[in-house]
C-alpha cells in the first residue's frame, strides 16, 4: 500500500467527476400543444461559438462526450481575448426552452460568474419568458448583456457577466440551452448571442469582424482531466473490497462536492482510512461546471444485479416541452437522472422530469439495465420508466485494459435551480452521508435484482 499511496498523492489534478453538462431528447408525449409564434433568427457570428460537450450517440464514443453532459442540454463554448480598454456586448434572444445561461471561465475552465436566464433584464418592450407568471411564447425576446473584466462586486451591475482580469485577458464562455420546446432545434428558435465590440478608440466592431478583433480560439474546449490514478486504485483495491468494486453492495447516493473528494469517496480511499461519510468537504465545482446544478451520484455494478430499480419522488418542475405558455412556480427548474461512465466522464443516456412516469402521489419507478437485460414489464404501459445503460461499462477500453470494466456504471441525478423554499434538495447537503436524511424520497431508493425477479412483479 505504500507504493499505492505514493501514486495517489497528486489527486488534486483529478477531475474524475467533472460535471458540466447536450442534445435534446425526442422521446416525448405528442399532446395537444399551443403553436408558438414563428421567429426568424437574425444572423449570428457563428465564428465566435464552437460546439461544447455532447452525448448525441449515447455510446460514450463521441469525441466531445466528456464532463458528464446531459443528453437534454445543448452546450456551446466561446474562447477569446479582450483588447485592453474594449467593451464587449452580447445581443441575444431568450430561447424557447426550459432554461438557459451564460457562464464565464478562466482559460483553464475555472468557473467565475454566471448570468441565468431569469437574471437577465430584457430590452424595452420585452418581457422575460423565464420569470414565474410570464408568457413563455412572446415573439419579442431580445436582451443585451456586457462581458466585463474584473471581480464581481458585492452588488453586481445589471446584465453584466464578469470575467477574470489577467495579463492575457483571455476569457471563456459557455452558453447552455436546456430542453428546447417541441418543434425547435438545438438553439431553441433563436440565434447565438451576437458579439459587439467597442474598442478603446470608440470604434465599434460587429459581425465577422468581431472574431478577428477578439482573436477567437477556433478549437473546441478540451478535456484534460482523465484520472491517472483510476486504474492503480482499482487494481489495488478490487481484491480488498471484492465483488462489484467500486460499487457498494448497498447502493448509496453521495453529493459531488469536488473532484478529489468525489474520486476518493467512490474508491473508498482516504489517507486516514476513514469513510467519506461524516466529512464536510469544500463544495467546489470542477472544470467547465455550471453553478446552476448540484448532483448526487451512485456507483453501480452488474455483478451485483443486472437490473437496477430506482424508486423515489419527483420534485415538481415547470413543464415546457409542449410549448406550455406560462411559467409556473415549482420545486426546481429541472431534474434529470443519467447513466454515465466513471473513467471517461462520458454520458450514455438521460431521462428528465417530463419524460418520467409518476403515480398520483408523484412517485416513480425507473428500471436501469443494459438493453439485453430489460424486463418485459419495464415500460410506460406498466407505469415504469426505462433508462438504458451502456455495455461500455466505465469506458475503460477493453483493447487497452484486457478484460475492461464493462460491469461498472454510474448514476447521476441533477437538481437545477431549486426553489429556496424546497428543503429536500442536493443543495442543502453540507455533510457527506446525510444525502438520504436530507433529501428523503427525492433521493430514490436503489435496488439490485434479476430480470426474472422484476418480471415476476407483473404490470402496474
Amino acid at each position: 500500500m505504500k507504493q499505492l499511496k505514493a501514486k495517489v498523492l497528486s489527486l488534486s489534478v483529478l477531475s474524475c467527476l467533472m460535471l458540466t453538462a447536450c442534445n435534446d431528447s425526442n422521446d416525448h408525449d405528442d399532446a395537444q400543444v399551443i403553436t408558438p409564434p414563428v421567429v426568424t433568427p437574425t444572423p449570428a457570428t457563428d465564428c465566435m461559438w464552437q460546439e461544447g460537450p455532447t452525448s448525441k450517440s449515447g455510446t460514450g464514443e463521441d469525441k466531445m462526450n466528456y464532463a458528464y453532459p446531459d443528453t437534454n442540454v445543448n452546450y456551446w463554448s466561446s474562447e477569446f481575448t479582450i483588447p485592453e480598454g474594449a467593451k464587449i456586448y452580447l445581443d441575444g434572444d431568450y430561447p424557447y426552452s426550459r432554461h438557459s445561461s451564460l457562464v464565464s471561465y478562466t482559460a483553464a475552465g475555472e468557473r467565475i460568474n454566471s448570468l441565468r436566464d431569469y437574471e437577465i433584464a430584457p430590452n424595452t418592450g420585452v418581457s422575460n419568458p423565464f420569470i414565474v407568471g410570464n408568457n413563455r411564447l412572446n415573439k419579442e425576446r431580445g436582451y443585451q448583456v456586457e462581458v466585463k473584466l474584473g471581480d464581481k462586486p458585492a452588488t453586481a451591475e445589471k446584465n453584466t457577466l464578469y470575467a477574470p482580469k489577467t495579463e492575457s485577458n483571455q476569457v471563456a464562455l459557455l452558453y447552455r440551452i436546456y430542453v428546447p420546446n417541441k418543434g425547435y432545434a438545438e438553439k431553441a428558435g433563436v440565434s447565438f448571442p451576437r458579439y459587439k465590440v467597442v474598442l478603446a478608440s470608440g470604434e465599434t466592431k460587429t459581425g465577422a469582424d468581431v472574431c478577428n478583433v477578439l482573436k477567437v480560439k477556433k478549437e473546441r474546449i478540451q478535456n484534460e482531466n482523465v484520472p491517472a490514478q483510476y486504474i492503480p486504485l482499482y487494481n489495488a483495491l478490487k481484491p480488498v473490497f471484492g465483488t462489484g468494486y467500486p460499487a457498494r453492495a448497498k447502493p448509496t447516493w453521495f453529493k459531488t462536492f469536488n473532484a478529489e473528494f468525489n474520486f476518493r469517496c467512490i474508491f473508498q480511499y482516504f489517507d486516514d482510512k476513514k469513510a467519506c461519510e461524516g466529512r464536510t468537504p469544500q463544495s467546489i465545482m470542477n472544470q467547465w461546471a455550471t453553478p446552476d446544478n448540484e448532483y448526487v451520484l451512485a456507483a453501480t455494478s452488474r455483478q451485483l444485479g443486472k437490473v437496477i430499480t430506482l424508486r423515489g419522488k419527483l420534485p415538481t418542475t415547470t413543464p415546457t416541452y409542449n410549448n406550455d405558455p406560462i411559467v409556473k412556480d415549482s420545486n426546481m427548474r429541472y431534474w434529470s437522472v443519467c447513466t454515465n461512465e466513471m473513467y471517461t466522464s462520458a454520458t450514455n443516456y438521460c431521462l428528465y422530469d417530463e419524460e418520467i412516469k409518476t403515480d398520483k402521489d408523484g412517485f416513480y419507478t425507473i428500471v436501469v439495465s443494459n438493453p439485453e437485460d430489460r424486463p418485459k414489464n419495464a415500460n410506460e404501459l406498466c407505469g415504469i420508466s426505462y433508462l438504458e445503460q451502456s455495455p461500455r461499462g466505465d469506458g475503460y477500453d477493453k483493447a487497452v485494459a484486457g478484460d475492461g470494466h464493462t460491469d461498472l456504471g454510474m448514476l447521476l441525478i441533477r437538481n437545477l435551480l431549486p426553489n429556496d423554499n424546497f428543503a429536500q434538495t442536493v443543495q442543502k447537503v453540507k455533510e457527506s452521508g446525510t444525502e438520504k436524511a436530507i433529501m428523503g424520497d427525492y433521493a430514490p431508493d436503489i435496488t439490485y435484482m434479476s430480470k426474472e425477479d422484476f418480471e415476476a412483479k407483473g404490470c402496474n
